[in-house]
């Protein structure tokens, strides 16, 4: 492996990293307001419910820090010292714009540490990590290379309904794997997976919607998808995506309608888990796929 290709290989992972975490967190903060009353299922003591997603937020929290930690570190093409650190990560233009995404990623780990104590108030402080995470990532990829806003908006709007999609999905599947061992836990199974059915569609359609926008920006021509590696990776993505989504429509479709029954939610665990496989496969290609040159660039 050459040298261009490990430092790819270290880029991609880091970012890899930071989608984990903050897709994590914007799925325990979706699950945790999903209802009219957050406090009903986000309150401390026995609730295994809030347990459950205190638990999500704080490892998530933890690995968006550290990918957040790594991406300034791995982008380094010389020998790590401080100087090189304070000047890339505090004086370059990169590291303007990535201070404010390191700041939101320390927010979130304070979020997950208040969450403990207070629910409620962790809840909040996350929800604010997360807006401001997904709407100061972008500053530091492709879509900055343009006038327009509209490519850093398809951007905000794609990570955000990556989050309400994938990570309402993993918090749901931590929440249900603990609420089938209580008695009265599949009447709060079958409410949860209720409310998080219509946010679950809503974000495919913000991903969908915003994906084709940041294509037609990035894209030159049609053929730069099978002939340039940004598109051939791209088109990757959109088989893995619509690979996703379908096991989501089953979901949604076939077995959601069957959580009243003794082996529901357990046939839905199984193919939840499927469908999150999936989703990291999908976030591992969007990983390289940002460090790739665009087809505009190369014209």
């Amino acid at each position: 492996m050459d040298g261009e290709t490990f430092a790819l290989v270290l880029l991609a992972g880091a970012k890899w990293f930071t989608y984990l975490g903050l897709i994590g967190l914007t799925g325990a903060v979706a699950v945790g307001g999903l209802s009219s009353s957050a406090s009903r299922f986000v309150r401390p003591g026995d609730d295994i419910v809030g347990r459950r997603l205190g638990v999500l937020a704080a490892g998530s929290a933890v690995v968006l820090l550290a990918g957040t930690a790594a991406r300034l570190f791995f982008g380094l093409d010389e020998p790590v010292t401080l100087e090189l650190v304070r000047v890339v990560g505090i004086d370059s233009r990169w590291g303007g714009r990535w201070q404010p995404q390191a700041g939101f990623a320390v927010l979130a780990a304070v979020a997950a540490a208040a969450w403990r104590w207070s629910p409620r108030g962790g809840w909040w402080i996350a929800a604010v990590a997360v807006a401001g995470a997904w709407i100061t990532l972008p500053l530091t990829g492709h879509a900055m290379s343009f006038e327009s806003r509209l490519p850093w908006v398809a951007q905000v709007a794609h990570g955000i309904g990556a989050g309400a999609w994938i990570g309402a999905l993993a918090a749901l599947v931590a929440v249900v794997s603990g609420l089938a061992r209580q008695p009265a836990g599949q009447g709060r199974t079958v409410v949860l997976a209720g409310r998080f059915s219509p946010l679950a569609v809503a974000a495919v359609g913000s991903i969908a919607v915003s994906g084709i926008i940041t294509a037609v920006f990035y894209v030159a021509t049609f053929a730069d998808l099978w002939t340039t590696g940004y598109g051939r990776v791209l088109l990757l993505k959109v088989v893995l995506f619509l690979a996703t989504g379908a096991i989501g429509a089953y979901n949604w479709r076939i077995l959601l309608p069957r959580l009243g029954t003794g082996t529901g939610a357990r046939a839905l665990l199984r193919t939840a888990r499927l469908e999150l496989t999936l989703a990291a496969g999908v976030l591992l290609v969007t990983a390289v796929l940002v460090h790739l040159a665009m087809p505009r660039e190369m014209e």
